[in-house]
Order: structure tokens, then sequence, then C-alpha cells
């Protein structure tokens, strides 16, 4: 996504400097903002020089909530939300509560991944570049997580006994991502997507390099 400069309140206190050494523009933030926790954000310019904007961490966090909090209770005018953000506050989770977990996931997760994206893209027009904003719905994400963990796990057994490529269908493509990651850094197995649209498969197959040794 393209930067843009802030020309009018992202909806939340901020500091800016400008210059070339980002660590010292940290530096001034945090003094401009008296130590404050601050969720960074930095813009380059054609000729090399960075603005660095700041944004204090609860502020955004309060903004987060009250442009997710309207989309959610489409959803379910009872569900329950809050927001956190990792330690060194460069993403941001909400967690959901609600009665109907289903109607916020639906199939394979695109629902959620529909209403992350809505509330990512509000949020995101208040700032200069891109927010990350994770939504997540009575931990399905991380069973999701958890699943496809081993399912992954399982492919290697089944690999390692027949060294044939096995297909992972019906991911969502940040599903696929995760898999992807997954086996970054195995000794010799590997991945790769194929296909188009809805019928993108994702494979785990072993290297070529370790089959040809």
């Amino acid at each position: 996504m393209m930067d843009k400069p802030i020309s009018h309140s992202p909806g939340t206190e901020y500091y800016s400097a400008t210059g070339t050494d980002l660590e010292a523009l940290r530096e001034q933030l945090l003094q401009q903002s008296d130590g404050r926790e601050l969720y960074y954000q930095q813009v380059e310019a054609e000729d090399e020089t960075i603005t660095l904007y700041g944004f204090p961490r609860t502020e955004v966090m309060d903004l987060i909530y009250e442009l997710a909090f309207p989309i959610v209770k489409l959803v379910d005018d009872r569900a329950t939300l809050k927001v956190k953000s990792n330690r060194a506050v460069t993403d941001f989770f909400v967690i959901v509560h609600s009665r109907r977990g289903g109607a916020f996931i639906g199939k394979h997760g695109q629902t959620l991944d529909a209403v992350e994206n809505l509330v990512a893209h509000s949020v995101s027009r208040r700032f200069p570049r891109w927010v990350c904003v994770s939504i997540d719905v009575d931990n399905y994400r991380r069973k999701r997580q958890a699943y496809l963990e081993g399912v992954a796990k399982k492919l290697v057994r089944e690999i390692e006994r027949d060294h044939r490529e096995r297909p992972l269908k019906g991911l969502l493509p940040k599903e696929r991502k995760f898999v992807h990651q997954y086996f970054t850094d195995h000794p010799y197995l590997t991945t790769e997507s194929r296909g188009a649209g809805k019928e993108r498969t994702l494979y785990v197959l072993p290297r070529k390099d370790i089959q040809e040794i």
C-alpha cells in the first residue's frame, strides 16, 4: 500500500520527526512524548530522509476499539471485544467473544477474514501506513493454527516413508502463508502453490536439491 502523508489528525495524538538516523528519531519522539510507549510508523522520502511518526499505544488501541466495535456488533450485538498489542507494539489484536462464533468465522474462516480486512482498512486510513490488525473469535485462529501444525507434522511422516509430494487443499491465502513459513527452515522438505483462485493448492514436497544428491 502506498504511503500517504498525514494531512489531518488520524484520530489520535501523534509525534513526528524527520532525519536520516532512525535511532536518533526514535529518541526524539520518546523525548517529545515524555517516555510514553509508542507505536511507530516511518515514511521514506526520495531524498532518503525518514519521517518517523509515533502514536501513543493506548490511544491507538482505543481507536481500534472504537472502529471495530460497530463492525463486530453488526454480526453479534451481544459480542464483547478487547484490543491487545504485541510486546514490540507493531501488531494489534482484536479478541472477540461471541455466542455466534460460527457466524463470525464462516466457511474456513472466510467471514472472519472479511471482518478483519474491513476493520484493518478502517483503521489504516487514519494513518500514513498500513496498520496490522488481526481479529480472532473464541480462539479460532489459534485452534486452526494448531490443526495446521498437526497436519504438517503428519505430512512429514508420510513423505518420509514414500518421498512423494502431498497436496493441502482448501486453504485460505493466510493459511497457505502459515504452512509455507512452517516449512521455511525444514532441512529436506519445501512447499509450493499451484493453480489459481479457488483451485489454488499448496503442495508439500521433497526439495529438489536433496533429491539430486
